[in-house]
């Protein structure tokens, strides 16, 4: 490829964003090992500890926050729109900071810790903007010099704070850089009119969360009861080729949030939805076919590949059928929720996961063995597009379901359970 078709990519492309999202996800990974290797694994768990409570407060509106902004993109397109947006998200995320400040020093958790947490809390709610806001700046031409502050603070800054031994100098640099993208939207403006504003966007936030937690919720079920019958090392081979599939369903997402913020605008909700749609199939087939190659990889030895096939005893034909399921159905679910489906759906993904957790509580070793410690999950997100009833996308989401639930029929009749 050339460099002049290179550049082109990043500062017009999706894969750009895909790219920006999730350099600080790569990076953060690479720090954690780079931080065990230096430091142990106790300032690993204390880098846990600040992420994993940082994000406790922001979780019902942070996956909401995204596709939110998305459909405002020609507002978006102003600069006063973009001072108030970055002024709105500014409040939301002062208040998860004092919110979370507050509980971690009543917990006694200890002042710089408790700031360190409260810091990485506010970071992650301006972070779950970014998949919006990066599209925004490639329009405005100022990708680039937003993809170089997030390479300071993501590969560089953390890398050293890592090699340093230093977890909460890891927990500022990878916070920071995340939220970089929606940090540059912060301008000043009236705080009555970003007041309401935050309360419009948290109002409209909500319904997507919901329905993303209430797949989320029942991963640590499955976990727990997956390391139980398969034993820590396979359960946590699955939970590696989960992480690769997460990261795939981040840049469907970023590709999703890019083809909204391109295509919104006059017309009904349902036109414009289509044309995005069609816009981000492409890049999803693309995603599933690398998932599919992950998968490979993980299940079928290669005789000049080291390590290939290293997880075949854990790792069932299912899951390869539910490292495709998130790409779609999370984008779908997210991005392409018309507004019949934005009430239907919270409700639907509950009831979805009531359902999968009272069936691992009831019976968890078919569940587990022929799905793994995600397929539970996997399964809650095929269900979920069944709430997605608004024209054209539900004709979409039907075929997906169609699709992914004969694809996971086909798997179990011609694979066998992990351990059977």
């Amino acid at each position: 490829m050339k460099l002049s078709s290179l550049l082109r990519a990043l500062t017009h492309g999706g894969t750009g964003v895909a790219f920006a999202v999730l350099l600080p996800r790569a990076a953060s990974l690479a720090a954690q090992w780079v931080l065990t290797l230096a430091a142990g694994p106790a300032e690993l768990a204390a880098l846990a500890n600040y992420t994993s409570r940082g994000m406790v407060v922001v979780a019902l509106v942070a996956a909401g926050l995204s596709p939110t902004v998305a459909r405002r993109a020609r507002a978006m397109a102003t600069r006063a729109g973009r001072a108030l947006a970055g002024g709105a998200i500014a409040l939301i995320a002062f208040i998860a900071f004092s919110v979370t400040l507050a509980y971690e020093l009543g917990s006694g958790l200890g002042v710089m810790a408790g700031v360190i947490t409260a810091f990485f809390s506010a970071c992650s709610l301006f972070a779950a903007a970014s998949k919006s806001i990066l599209p925004i700046w490639q329009l405005q031409g100022r990708f680039l010099q937003t993809l170089a502050v997030v390479v300071v603070f993501s590969p560089i800054a953390s890398m050293a704070a890592a090699l340093a031994g230093s977890p909460a100098g890891v927990a500022v640099a990878v916070g920071f850089a995340g939220a970089t993208p929606a940090l540059l939207l912060v301008r000043p403006t009236r705080l009555r009119r970003a007041a309401r504003y935050a309360m419009l966007v948290v109002r409209r936030s909500v319904p997507y969360s919901i329905a993303n937690f209430s797949t989320v919720v029942v991963y640590p079920l499955s976990l727990s009861v997956g390391q139980s019958l398969l034993g820590a090392h396979r359960a946590g081979q699955q939970v590696l080729y989960w992480s690769f599939v997460a990261a795939l369903s981040q840049a469907s997402q970023a590709f999703a949030a890019r083809a909204v913020a391109r295509t919104v605008g006059p017309g009904g909700e349902a036109d414009w939805h289509a044309r995005a749609l069609r816009a981000w199939l492409p890049a999803a087939a693309g995603l599933s076919v690398i998932a599919a190659i992950i998968y490979v990889l993980f299940a079928v030895p290669i005789s000049w590949l080291p390590f290939s096939g290293a997880a075949r005893d854990a790792v069932t034909l299912t899951m390869l059928v539910s490292g495709v399921g998130p790409l779609i159905t999370d984008s779908m679910c997210v991005y392409f929720c018309g507004p019949r489906s934005r009430r239907a759906l919270p409700a639907g993904s509950v009831l979805s996961s009531a359902c999968l957790a009272g069936l691992l509580l009831l019976t968890p070793e078919p569940v587990i063995r022929h799905f793994g410690v995600f397929g539970p999950s996997v399964l809650v997100g095929v269900a979920r597009l069944a709430f997605l009833i608004d024209t054209p996308v539900r004709r979409y989401a039907l075929a997906a379901m169609l699709l992914l639930v004969s694809a996971f029929v086909l798997a179990l009749a011609l694979g066998q359970g992990v351990g059977v």
